[in-house]
């Protein structure tokens, strides 16, 4: 019986992607004096890392458009960028579909 019902829910989710590693820390494994050997030097950007922040849903036979975020997200702009726009129009072609928002 939960599978066909699980078959009816739409599971949301935005994801940020970022082009550096995390903490921006570079970890380098090198032997006692080699600190400034230029083999053991790493240049790298020290400004803001460029990233990209996405938004999209899946069900079990279709999924969502996917929608960049551009800078910060909040209630409103999630409200007027992401539901009113891509998941109302969708859901509305989906006569049995549960809505499942990320950490709900």
């Amino acid at each position: 019986m939960w599978a066909a019902k699980w078959n009816e829910v739409v599971f949301t989710d935005e994801s940020r992607i970022c082009l550096q590693h995390h903490d921006g820390w570079i970890r380098v494994w090198r032997h006692r004096g080699e600190r400034m050997l230029n083999s053991c030097v790493m240049h790298r950007h020290t400004g803001p890392a460029p990233d990209i922040m996405v938004w999209g849903g899946i069900r079990y036979h279709s999924r969502t458009p996917v929608v960049r975020i551009a800078g910060t997200l909040n209630s409103q702009r999630y409200i007027s960028e992401v539901l009113e726009p891509v998941v109302l129009p969708y859901l509305q072609g989906l006569a049995t579909a549960i809505f499942q928002q990320d950490n709900a």
